[in-house]
């Protein structure tokens, strides 16, 4: 099944709200990118590749394990650490097949909608993220995130992000947004 992105699926159904939308939208979609985050962009030296995709995706994801765990999946098998140190999930395939056998559940939500975004947009799937497509989307993510293409830096310069915020505790020691100044990259 090939996912179809309809590109007014944010703008609303009345005609005359939606041609502002949109005329807003284009004015605006190119401006550069305040990021709330600097977790994904942890770059302590050039060249180093993102994780593989249920690391990348659906671990550190609060909105995705919420929804999941909601639904009946532990968060051991998703590969979350436990706190008295019993063993979870380490296969990343394994987590992954979860994920997308509940993919379902987030159909609707703003994080479903941001997924299949991020699906389409930034990693060009046209495919229905599905138990039966998973493992093929899972191998297309990892093999790009191989690439150059696809190094934190590189994805920096290809969103224009102009500057990292941060959501971390006031009693974080920020040592990305350290590790990131120290590596030459921009910070916040």
């Amino acid at each position: 099944m090939t996912a179809v992105l309809d590109p007014d699926r944010f703008f609303d159904s009345d005609p005359a709200v939606r041609r502002i939308a949109r005329d807003l939208y284009e004015e605006t979609r190119r401006l550069p990118i305040v990021s709330p985050t600097v977790t994904w962009i942890r770059d302590p030296g050039p060249g180093r590749a993102l994780p593989e995709p249920a690391a990348l995706m659906v671990q550190p994801d609060h909105y995705i394990l919420r929804l999941l765990y909601a639904h009946g999946v532990s968060l051991e098998s998703l590969g979350i650490p436990r706190r008295d140190g019993a063993p979870v999930e380490t296969d990343p395939c394994k987590v992954w097949q979860r994920f997308v056998d509940h993919y379902y559940l987030f159909r609707g939500t703003p994080t479903g909608a941001w997924l299949d975004y991020e699906l389409h947009e930034v990693f060009g799937i046209d495919e229905r993220l599905s138990s039966q497509a998973g493992p093929r989307i899972y191998d297309e993510i990892t093999e790009k995130l191989a690439s150059p293409e696809f190094r934190p830096r590189a994805l920096f310069e290809r969103f224009a992000i102009e500057a990292l915020a941060t959501t971390d505790k006031a009693s974080d020691p920020l040592q990305h947004h350290q590790a990131i100044r120290d590596s030459g990259g921009r910070d916040a």
